[in-house]
């Protein structure tokens, strides 16, 4: 008897292929590990798209550099081009990706990652992310004190 091939796309067949270089045992432990690797290496991956795709997977999530753009160009004008920004824009371009994938009755959540920045990570690319809401919310407190 022969064993059938795996659905395309199911955790199986993404195994048997190596798509994936990354694995998390849980989607707790995935977002732990994002958190530390945003904070440590001073850069934000934004969630770009979300696909659904029962019944291989239950859902791919495609994270983007925050400094890529998560989005089209605004149809802005300026109105006076000659005048030169302190810091630059913020866009650059970056092709850094992470896909994530979750499957049902599986609690291992498999990703790839494609970490190559065209920017400068650490205290050089601070200026251009969020502020975490947790340490905003310690700042204002700080601020109420005085």
């Amino acid at each position: 008897s022969t064993t059938p091939k795996p659905l395309a796309g199911s955790f199986e067949a993404d195994v048997i292929l190596v798509k994936f270089n990354r694995r998390w045992e849980s989607w707790g432990e995935f977002q732990g590990w994002l958190g530390l690797e945003q904070q440590g290496r001073g850069m934000e991956l934004h969630l770009m798209t979300t696909y659904h795709g029962l019944p291989e997977f239950e859902r791919q999530l495609r994270y983007v550099c925050s400094r890529g753009g998560t989005g089209g160009v605004k149809p802005y004008t300026k109105r006076h081009p000659e005048w030169h920004r302190k810091i630059p824009n913020k866009r650059t371009g970056c092709e850094c990706v992470l896909l994530v994938k979750q499957y049902p009755g599986v609690t291992t959540v498999l990703g790839n990652y494609r970490d190559e920045h065209n920017h400068p990570l650490g205290n050089a690319n601070l200026p251009f992310i969020q502020i975490p809401k947790e340490t905003r919310e310690y700042i204002a407190g700080l601020l109420r004190l005085k």
